[in-house]
């Protein structure tokens, strides 16, 4: 009984084998028709694409040229062109020119003022002499006897002809402040007496109102104690009399 099952078992085993061998036989058959049926297709489709006829590509119309436009542009283009050459010329030159004035800084400077100077002279000959604007001037006119008067009796330090010299209305304004000729004549003595001297008067203008009365200017030369000379300005009030109403001297108050 051993014997048959051993037998039994070995004859399936062998059954299997056989079956498992026709299967692969048959999934290779399979497999390499269905590779014959593709590399025939592809050998039809690619005789059939060979032998297809080419349609030819139509030409696509090219976009039209814009003529116009480049001819109305070129001219600016152009221009443009050219003003970017001579800006980078002068670039150029100006960069080229600080670099040698600042390498000769001297040489520069020598031939700066010999073109200025040269230039203001040619100006100056040129232009000729420059006429200054014109300053309305008072007419002139003479001090009268009492101004010259004054003038001499105070380089004498002689107060009573000065005293003369004044108006009426003077003298009257003088005693209302409690001056009088004594007290004016200390008043000069003093100034003598600090040694003072008065020198030469220039007269330098007068000016009439309409009323009569008048402004005269003149300037003193004055020296003091040390001999120091100085000079004072001095403005004569007249009245229409010619006598003096008021002497202004300030620096000497």
């Amino acid at each position: 009984m051993v014997h048959d099952r051993c037998s039994r078992v070995v004859q399936r085993s062998l059954e299997r084998r056989s079956e498992r061998h026709v299967t692969a036989r048959a999934t290779l058959s399979d497999e390499r028709a269905v590779a014959q049926t593709k590399e025939y297709r592809e050998s039809e489709t690619h005789d059939m694409v060979a032998t297809a006829p080419v349609s030819p590509v139509p030409e696509l119309p090219s976009p039209p040229r814009r003529r116009g436009l480049r001819v109305v542009f070129w001219p600016l283009v152009a221009i443009a062109q050219i003003i970017r050459v001579v800006l980078r010329k002068v670039l150029w030159v100006t960069i080229r020119t600080v670099r040698f004035a600042w390498r000769h800084l001297l040489v520069i400077l020598i031939v700066a003022l010999g073109i200025f100077y040269a230039y203001r002279a040619l100006v100056h000959d040129a232009a000729g002499p420059v006429e200054e604007a014109s300053v309305p001037m008072a007419p002139v006119i003479a001090p009268p006897p009492s101004v010259r008067a004054y003038l001499e009796a105070q380089k004498a330090f002689d107060a009573e002809r000065m005293w003369q010299t004044l108006s009426p209305d003077a003298k009257a304004r003088r005693l209302a402040s409690g001056e009088t000729l004594a007290t004016f004549r200390q008043s000069v003595q003093l100034l003598q007496q600090q040694g003072f001297r008065f020198g030469d008067s220039v007269y330098v203008g007068g000016y009439r109102l309409p009323d009569g009365q008048a402004y005269y200017f003149y300037v003193t030369e004055v020296r003091n104690a040390n001999d120091q000379r100085g000079l004072v300005y001095q403005i004569f009030w007249v009245d229409s009399d010619g006598l003096i109403f008021i002497v202004d001297t300030p620096q000497l108050q």
